[in-house]
């Protein structure tokens, strides 16, 4: 009866470290799929550069892949369990002081598929806790091949965040189009009497082209907000020519909401015609000329901060 119980038990232990294996390589897919976001929201701390945020956003779901990953295989299982541990207590406490000293709506825990904000990831974490708790005492993996496993696991995480998400630096040294726009169209579009009242001729400006419904405009117009809001520049250098749905635009402006950046209306067919149908578009333009392109991996801190000056 005994060796029954103790079996029984064996099999829920088993049953609950691959159902809390898989639950950390699912939320690190989730952090994945939504990466963009995952950035944004690091650098948003205004800690580090927005490129360090980009390898420590990889690192972190890296971490909870392998982690996960060599929890259902038990691999190393003492030091990944503690390792395990320690992640969820720092991410906790991580938590604690978003909870209480910012307004986040999500902290990204789960990437977009499942916004979680900071009070319900403590529960979450504190359940993870617990759980982790009844799993403590486990063997570690005595199979044949498991370093090999362990090694292919490592291999895999790394390979999924670093090389199918390859970083802004290492994707601009690839990319062997450079989004080329059409020069003649924009010096017709900078005719227009809507684009001559901005005042655009003299000093150095950026001009988005970007579409209200596209989702990678709506990126790139967070990145753009973020890098500027850190690095103190000057908003009123930074224009938005949009197209889209009337009831978009304003969800499309909210993101940048507490920024100086002007917004102009721009025809379907003019932003087309300008951009060659690739959105997101931005301009670099000095004096009135286009001196440089970018797409939502080429917009850099590093340029951005080259081309605008900061507000007075």
């Amino acid at each position: 009866m005994e060796t029954t119980h103790n079996n029984i038990i064996s099999i829920l232990k088993m049953v609950l470290r691959i159902l809390l294996g898989a639950f950390f390589i699912a939320t690190a897919v989730m952090k994945l799929l939504s990466l963009d976001h995952f950035e944004l929201y690091i650098f948003s701390f205004q800690i580090f550069s927005f490129v360090f945020s980009t390898i420590i956003a990889r690192l972190v779901i890296a971490v909870e892949m392998i982690l996960g990953f060599f929890l259902i295989f038990k691999i190393l299982y003492k030091p990944t369990w503690w390792a395990t541990m320690l992640m969820m207590c720092g991410f906790t406490l991580f938590l604690v002081y978003v909870a209480i000293f910012r307004n986040d709506s999500s902290c990204h825990c789960m990437g977009d598929l499942v916004e979680l904000n900071p009070a319900w990831s403590i529960v979450k974490n504190v359940v993870t806790i617990a759980l982790l708790l009844l799993i403590r005492k486990e063997p570690p993996a005595h199979f044949k091949g498991w370093r090999l496993v362990g090694i292919l696991g490592l291999l895999a995480a790394f390979t999924a965040t670093f090389i199918l998400f390859p970083l802004d630096g290492v994707y601009n040294l690839f990319k062997k189009d450079k989004n080329i726009y059409n020069e003649e169209a924009f010096q017709s579009f900078m005719q227009d009497s809507v684009m001559k009242a901005q005042q655009l001729d003299t000093g150095n400006y950026i001009i988005g082209v970007v579409a209200s419904g596209c989702k990678y405009c709506k990126v790139s117009a967070e990145k753009l907000h973020a890098i500027s809001e850190r690095n103190n520049l000057d908003d009123n250098r930074i224009l938005m020519t949009i197209w889209g749905k009337e009831e978009s635009l304003a969800e499309f402006e909210e993101i940048t909401g507490d920024s100086k950046f002007r917004y102009v209306p721009i025809s379907p067919i003019v932003a087309v015609q300008l951009v060659n149908g690739r959105f997101p578009t931005y301009l670099y333009v000095h004096n009135g000329q286009v001196v440089k392109t970018a797409d939502l991996r080429q917009l850099t801190e590093r340029d951005m901060v080259d081309f605008i000056p900061q507000s007075k």
